[in-house]
């Protein structure tokens, strides 16, 4: 599956219809677009964006000054009901945060934007334009997660982030990945302190913390459950 990409553009003042296989956000970082989606019309500027459905035909016109950050997302990341409502109202009025995410990933005017950043922002994007309890929203939460295990995780929290109930989120994650929150969230810390022993020289009670173990015995007790080895032999096997 291809990956989602961040791209900065400008536009000129007109352009030929467009169609593509995958799913877009239209972002304005700086100046405002004439845009036109499946014969419907809108002006699009920084409080105001546009969702395209794949398949959508669309064209737009700029002036010169203007700057865009447009979001190309495979569309399975999306699950169908957040897809039908965002191609039944594809003008979007952009949250603060997703205003300052644009602003914030174009700073030095980019053309292409780093894979990292992406995998950082994304899910914020997701969240803020996906339905409560929806898995769209249940894989923005699982990958805000990814990029902080450190933090505190408790089921609470990640019920909220997803929309849902605590006895909900339970439901929700046995059906995608047939596993509790915890469990999941275990996997995941196990998962970040591999790649650290793995790729670099950390020491472990570093990576122990990162990777939100309470110490360095608890990720040694974790990691020989799981894999049958200590950290240290973990690391000396992927350094042969």
């Amino acid at each position: 599956m291809p990956a989602a990409a961040f791209n900065l553009r400008r536009y000129g003042r007109a352009s030929s219809v467009d169609r593509h296989d995958f799913a877009q956000w239209v972002l304005p970082v700086q100046g405002e677009l004439a845009f036109e989606l499946d014969g419907r019309n809108a002006r699009l500027d920084m409080w105001q964006g546009a969702f395209v459905a794949p398949s959508a035909g669309h064209a737009q016109s700029a002036l010169a000054d203007d700057r865009f950050l447009i979001v190309d997302c495979p569309v399975a990341l999306l699950d169908q009901d957040t897809l039908q409502r965002l191609d039944q109202h594809p003008v979007l009025a952009l949250p603060m945060q997703v205003r300052a995410m644009a602003q914030r990933v174009c700073a030095g005017q980019p053309s292409r934007i780093d894979g990292a950043v992406v995998a950082r922002e994304l899910p914020l994007l997701l969240h803020a334009f996906s339905l409560a309890g929806s898995a769209t929203r249940l894989q923005a939460v699982c990958a805000r997660i990814e990029q902080s295990p450190g933090q505190a995780w408790p089921v609470e929290r990640i019920a909220a982030a997803v929309g849902v109930s605590s006895s909900r989120v339970h439901a929700l994650f046995r059906s995608a990945f047939d596993m509790s929150p915890l469990a999941w969230l275990s996997a995941c810390r196990l998962r970040c302190a591999r790649g650290h022993l793995a790729a670099g020289d950390m020491p472990i009670a570093s990576i122990a913390q990162q990777a939100g173990y309470s110490e360095q015995s608890a990720l040694t007790r974790a990691l020989r459950r799981e894999w049958g080895m200590t950290p240290a032999e973990y690391r000396r096997r992927h350094r042969q």
